[in-house]
């Protein structure tokens, strides 16, 4: 089935040829809109969300917080196996995506025109207004939020997931702490451990956002300018680094016997590699993973959600012809929620 315009055949999309800056390499064109496969579904695509993945894939580096050595052996590895080597497999770029179904492929029965969807493509592509997905990896969006902010949930809400209900479910009224909280990654922190698990939020951020992060849910907030958090008079059972800002040593004196230190990014310098083989994985006191942007957890997002346990903070939305300053506010570390990019 397909109710897109026959005639119109061409749409707008930010292309990638080279990897590099974000404004020497990201360009406003216009391209053919692609052709679903079987297994696939075409969505008119209303909202982006901006995500590390993307960063990493049109620079081609590894994340700033990986420690300088690691960083530079990291880059072509990571180029080696998902990005490309010496440019990005994909012309265009963009992960999460949330927008409406236009067609569907031979194959695929599960889904209709006109169904609202949202999902995170490893393929990349969402940077454009019409993308094909695989029709298994999407889910339907959440009904009380507009495209743009579907988009926001996606990349942002499921480190914090993965962190929360996988890696160590809080206990009601458990003390958690979360650095970087004010953050895309955070700020769903927050929400997941105070409003699914009933935790004991202590939040840490800059001080222009210690406002933001009690009305989203924390129950104290320490401005890091003004305080040194690991040398605090209290301890953490847990204890979440939303931005992989600290070694788990440094915590070490506010984690309580039996606590666990969970991070994003647990390779951010060589005394925390040191610490992963002396302490953190025989003790099982550091734990880490990968985030999965499955449409299982993509559903189970929608259902908080809708439910008003979870809902995505944004900085700014930016329109796609300002994708470049969008990539380069999100650089900075310093947005407050989410980074998201209107597809009009």
């Amino acid at each position: 089935m397909n109710n897109l315009n026959a005639e119109k055949k061409k749409m707008k999309a930010i292309i990638c040829e080279k990897y590099g800056s974000a404004d020497q390499v990201l360009e406003l064109q216009e391209i053919d809109i692609p052709e679903p496969k079987d297994d696939e579904v075409l969505i008119r695509n209303y909202g982006s969300s901006i995500n590390t993945g993307d960063i990493m894939a049109r620079s081609g580096k590894a994340p700033k917080a990986l420690f300088w050595g690691l960083r530079q052996l990291m880059g072509p590895m990571l180029r080696l196996a998902y990005f490309g080597l010496t440019k990005p497999k994909s012309k265009v770029p963009g992960s999460g995506f949330s927008g409406e179904i236009v067609s569907v492929g031979k194959k695929v029965s599960d889904w209709k025109v006109g169904d609202a969807v949202y999902g995170y493509s490893e393929n990349f592509g969402a940077l454009a207004q019409y993308l094909t997905v695989p029709s298994s990896i999407i889910a339907k969006k959440p009904s009380n939020l507009t495209f743009q902010e579907a988009a926001a949930v996606v990349g942002g809400a499921t480190p914090a997931l993965l962190a929360f209900r996988d890696l160590r479910q809080p206990q009601k009224g458990q003390k958690v702490l979360i650095i970087g909280a004010s953050g895309g990654v955070g700020t769903f922190g927050i929400q997941i451990a105070k409003n699914v698990y009933g935790a004991e939020i202590t939040a840490v951020c800059g001080p222009t956002n210690i406002e933001m992060v009690k009305e989203i849910g924390a129950d104290h907030a320490i401005n890091y300018r003004d305080t040194d958090y690991t040398k605090i008079d209290q301890k953490f059972p847990i204890i979440f680094d939303a931005i992989g800002a600290n070694t788990p040593s440094r915590c070490k004196n506010i984690l309580t016997d039996d606590g666990v230190f969970i991070s994003n990014n647990p390779v951010n310098s060589p005394k925390t590699i040191w610490y992963m083989m002396t302490n953190g994985f025989r003790k099982k006191k550091l734990l880490s993973g990968t985030a999965n942007e499955g449409s299982d957890n993509m559903e189970t997002l929608r259902e908080w959600v809708e439910a008003g346990k979870i809902k995505p903070v944004i900085d700014t939305i930016y329109p796609l012809s300002q994708t470049a300053e969008a990539h380069k506010h999100y650089e900075t570390g310093h947005a407050k929620g989410r980074v998201v990019i209107s597809i009009e």
